[in-house]
C-alpha cells in the first residue's frame, strides 16, 4: 500500500531521534514521532477526503458551505454567517460561494432593505447534490473509523482535542 509506505518514510525513527535529542536535549523523541504520525495522518485522511469529493465535482470548502446552508435550512446565510461558522474569512467565503452559484448549487437572495447583505441559499439541484454526497462520505467516513470501538472514538477525540489546546506553543514568535 503506496500511502502507507510513505507515513513509514517519513516518520523518523525514535532512535535516530534519541541521538539527535543528545546533542539537542529540549527534543523529546516521542512528540516529534507523535508529531509526524499526525501530520502523516492528516495529509492521508485530507487527501483522501479529497479525492472523494472530487468525484462529485467540488472541493472541502464548497462541502463545507453546502452543509452549512443544509444545517441551517430554509433560512439562507449571509457572507458574513457563512465565514464565522466555518471559521475562514469573508473572502474566502465569496469564492466558494461564487463556484457554487456558478455551478448551480446556491443562489443568492434579495435581502430587503439591507443591499449590503446577501444571503445564499441551495438551490434545488444543490439539495440532490448534497442529498447524494452526504451520505456516501458519511459511508465512508464511517469506515475509516471502524477500526476504533466507539470509547476508543471519543477518546480521540478528546486527545486530539488536547493536542490541538497545545497549538499556541507553535504559533508563538
Amino acid at each position: 500500500m503506496v500511502t502507507k509506505r510513505w507515513v513509514v518514510h517519513r516518520i523518523p525513527k525514535y532512535e535516530r531521534l534519541q541521538r539527535i535529542a543528545e546533542r539537542f536535549p529540549s527534543l523529546d523523541p516521542t512528540s516529534v514521532q507523535a508529531v509526524h504520525v499526525l501530520l502523516g495522518v492528516a495529509d492521508e485522511v485530507s487527501a483522501a477526503i479529497g479525492t472523494n469529493l472530487a468525484r462529485y465535482g467540488i472541493s472541502q470548502g464548497k462541502y463545507v458551505v453546502l452543509g452549512l446552508l443544509l444545517e441551517h435550512q430554509p433560512r439562507a446565510l449571509s457572507h458574513s454567517e457563512l465565514a464565522e461558522l466555518y471559521g475562514v474569512t469573508k473572502g474566502d467565503i465569496t469564492g466558494l460561494v461564487d463556484g457554487l452559484e456558478r455551478d448551480g448549487y446556491v443562489k443568492r437572495e434579495a435581502s430587503g432593505d439591507d443591499r449590503r447583505v446577501t444571503p445564499i441559499a441551495l438551490t434545488a439541484v444543490g439539495r440532490r447534490l448534497i442529498g447524494k454526497l452526504l451520505p456516501d462520505h458519511a459511508g465512508r467516513v464511517s469506515a475509516f473509523m471502524r477500526g476504533l470501538s466507539v470509547p476508543e472514538r471519543k477518546t480521540l477525540v478528546e486527545l486530539l482535542t488536547r493536542v490541538q489546546s497545545g497549538l499556541p506553543a507553535l504559533k508563538r514568535k
